[in-house]
């Protein structure tokens, strides 16, 4: 294959299989509007087909933009109140390693705030985001979808010639007004407001049928949205090599272009390779003294280790090793400075003293730079320190998946090409399987569910928001 096709679809993948990425749901969202509108026409026609469609586009745009442009919005009120154009940070930390918070308080410090004062503003900002948006989705758009279908079917109601079946011509035109108008509005996402959104369009549901059938669909859904494609995925990863997780396309491919730099067209036997490239965990020389986080709630119950750092001065007091040196000052960039001095995590200390392939600090910084966007360097940005070393661990397994895959004993460049043309694919095919699943469930099996529980329930197969079951005959427009 082309290495730029290659290059092109190995981003594409990884992008679309990151357990944080928003592009799946973006897609998936497609094929959800697509379904639900065509299950919808089946039941209840024109009328319902038109709600659904615009309140599943509607939705999707806000649900997937909505409190990102808030916060955008958001960002530019902060920066004029604390009187800093541009001041843009992150709040998160693991306490020993990354502080953007505590950085941007050090040296950014506005004038007249305190640091309970900035992070409530931040707080606040956050927070207003969310509920403007929820407020937005979950009661603005379902009174507007009502108000349309009741002029629509009056307007109908006084037509010199009724039609059993109203023109298709007048719905799109109402439809494109609306899809227009929201094409036009970068909105942001919202990832986090699903109860919000669920529970404002029950509150303005127009009959109890209804209330159910849209908590059956927004909260029945949430599953299939956010986690049902990554639990696919780990389950055929764990049924094809015993573990949940797999190296993602973009980071294989950088660790194929490192390792085949490192083979320099030589052949190696498996295991010459295997302890050339993942080394022998090192045990560190006595004296380093180490800064230990409190540890967290989690932390406790499984009884494990907080985070230790230590800070650069300090390794360089007790070695004397050039190289060591060399390889510490390096790992320390893999992360900003904190509060000025630059450190380095046991873990990290310990890969230093493993001189191996995999803990080669310029293949750890190309590849944790392009996973994490630069926010790994960025001393206002934060990622866990914990997913990036995630990340190492997959590689780890991805370079004992080359070893096994040796047949014949022997490492070399094309079984490198082989093993990432494998990944690539698998990661291929699971994310085709999680999509399908979770778009077969978002599309069609629950809108069906709903239908089924109001047919079941009411013995009449028909759209609640149009039909009065009481009285046994379609609601009044």
């Amino acid at each position: 294959m082309n290495p730029i096709v290659s290059g092109k679809i190995s981003t594409a993948i990884t992008k679309m299989t990151k357990a944080d990425a928003l592009a799946p749901i973006v897609a998936l969202e497609g094929t959800v509007v697509a379904g639900r509108t065509y299950q919808a026409y089946k039941r209840g026609k024109w009328d319902e087909a038109r709600e659904r469609f615009i309140e599943e586009t509607m939705g999707s745009i806000v649900w997937l933009c909505g409190v990102e442009a808030m916060n955008k919005l958001g960002d530019k009120i902060v920066a004029r109140i604390l009187k800093k154009p541009g001041a843009n940070f992150d709040v998160g930390t693991d306490k020993v390693l990354r502080t953007p918070f505590e950085n941007f308080m050090r040296k950014v410090a506005p004038k007249g705030f305190s640091s309970k004062q900035v992070a409530l503003i931040k707080g606040a900002k956050v927070l207003t985001s969310v509920i403007v948006t929820n407020l937005f989705i979950g009661f603005v758009v379902p009174k507007l979808n009502q108000g349309l279908t009741n002029k629509l079917r009056s307007e109908r109601k006084h037509e010199q010639k009724p039609s059993a079946n109203p023109s298709f011509k007048g719905g799109i035109a109402a439809i494109n007004k609306f899809t227009n108008a929201i094409e036009n509005t970068n909105t942001g996402k919202l990832l986090s407001s699903d109860a919000g959104i669920a529970g404002g369009r029950m509150y303005n549901a127009r009959s109890k049928e209804e209330r159910r059938e849209i908590a059956i669909r927004d909260i029945g859904s949430i599953y299939f949205y956010m986690w049902a494609q990554g639990h696919v995925r780990n389950l055929l990863n764990l049924a094809e090599s015993g573990k949940a997780t797999r190296l993602n396309p973009a980071t294989a491919q950088m660790l194929d272009e490192h390792l085949a730099q490192f083979l320099n067209g030589r052949e190696m036997s498996a295991e010459e390779f295997k302890t050339a490239v993942l080394g022998k965990e090192a045990n560190l020389p006595a004296g380093f003294k180490f800064e230990s986080a409190e540890p967290s709630f989690w932390e406790k119950i499984t009884k494990s280790k907080p985070m230790e750092v230590i800070k650069l001065s300090e390794v360089e007091k007790l070695e004397t090793n050039r190289n060591i040196l060399e390889r510490a000052r390096e790992m320390a960039k893999l992360q900003p400075p904190k509060l000025g001095e630059a450190v380095l995590t046991k873990q990290q200390l310990k890969d230093v003293y493993n001189v191996a392939e995999i803990n080669n600090p310029k293949l750890l910084d190309k590849v944790f730079t392009e996973f994490a966007g630069g926010a790994n360097k960025d001393e206002y940005k934060y990622i866990s320190n914990k997913k990036l070393y995630k990340l190492k661990s997959e590689m780890e397994h991805y370079v004992e998946t080359i070893c096994k895959e040796a047949k014949n004993g022997k490492v070399n460049k094309d079984l490198l090409k082989k093993v990432q043309k494998k990944n690539l694919t698998l990661n291929a095919v699971n994310f085709a399987a999680g999509f399908g699943f979770a778009a077969a469930f978002l599309s069609t099996y629950i809108p069906k569910l709903q239908y089924y529980i109001t047919r079941k329930t009411t013995g009449v197969d028909a759209f609640p928001g149009l039909y009065d079951y009481e009285h046994h005959h379609e609601r009044v427009a």
